[in-house]
């Protein structure tokens, strides 16, 4: 279980490693869970935090969002995704959640939460006229995108030096959503950890600032590989946020001779089912040969 925890009084003018610190302003959908509440807590120790909150994800209806799946995937691929979605993917997504909340100590995390000082600032969703605004009048070194839909240029490019976000799967190999549980099913351990890149105009192109692959151990399931590639992915984050005020602008790394970059959506119920027969990983082919090695 991770227990490091920071102070509760919000920083003022330098970050506890004694530098300057970057004004940053996060970006997050909903009431922030587990995950969102480490990740903005090891910012706000690192950082003059602000917090714009959307309602929603996107300003996207879900019969637009279902035409759009339906032209892209056919009505047999948006048919597969739904029975997914509603017999695998939310129960496990909930497991997961279960999961990360105890791995991360999410009672203390909400404690810290509400006696941070932190307000966050309402807006219907991120790329509304009203999150736009908001940010614009906070003035931001950087953003980070915490949770959410995808950002447009007009909201992402409002932070003086970048927008960051956190990937759970190494870009540029494996982009889009579910990365790490693709891999499990595709038996593709190089693309199961964490990136941290810059937003731009594509889903997980930006620039790589850094990127990671967890230890892997015997038994591990999607849940425990999320967890290990968050924790460092943040640390990593408070990293490159820390180098800004020093004038050291981190340097992306080199990506472009790796093999292709491929892109992965909400998975249909074939991948779905075998992600459950791979016990979510503890039966996936590259586990049990760390399992014979151990």
């Amino acid at each position: 279980m991770a227990n490091e925890m920071t102070s509760n009084s919000p920083p003022t003018g330098e970050s506890s490693h004694g530098r300057p610190l970057s004004k940053v302003v996060a970006l997050l959908v909903g009431e922030p869970r587990a995950p969102e509440l480490w990740t903005l807590k090891k910012l706000a120790a690192a950082s003059a935090l602000h917090v714009v909150r959307a309602q929603d994800g996107t300003s996207v209806s879900a019969a637009e969002r279902l035409q759009t799946l339906r032209r892209k995937h056919g009505v047999s691929g948006l048919a597969s995704r739904l029975i997914a979605k509603k017999l695998v993917v939310e129960r496990q997504e909930r497991r997961q959640l279960q999961r990360l909340d105890q791995l991360l100590d999410g009672e203390h995390l909400r404690e810290w939460w509400q006696s941070s000082g932190i307000t966050p600032v309402h807006v219907p969703h991120l790329n509304h006229a009203d999150a736009r605004s908001a940010i614009e009048s906070l003035q931001p070194d950087i953003m980070v995108r915490v949770s959410g839909g995808i950002l447009k240029r007009e909201t992402f490019s409002l932070a003086q030096h970048s927008t960051l976000n956190i990937h759970h799967g190494q870009a540029p190999h494996i982009r889009g959503m579910w990365s790490i549980p693709w891999g499990i099913v595709e038996g593709r351990p190089e693309w199961i950890g964490a990136t941290v890149h810059v937003i731009d105009d594509g889903i997980d192109t930006g620039r790589v600032l850094w990127r990671g692959t967890p230890q892997l151990a015997p038994g591990d399931t999607g849940d425990e590989l999320f967890f290990r590639a968050h924790l460092e992915a943040v640390d990593a984050l408070v990293r490159v946020i820390l180098d800004y005020p020093q004038g050291t602008a981190p340097t992306a790394l080199q990506t472009g001779a790796q093999g292709p970059s491929v892109y992965r959506s909400a998975p249909g119920l074939r991948p779905s089912l075998r992600y459950l027969r791979l016990g979510r990983g503890r039966r996936a082919p590259f586990i049990l040969e760390r399992a014979v090695k151990c």
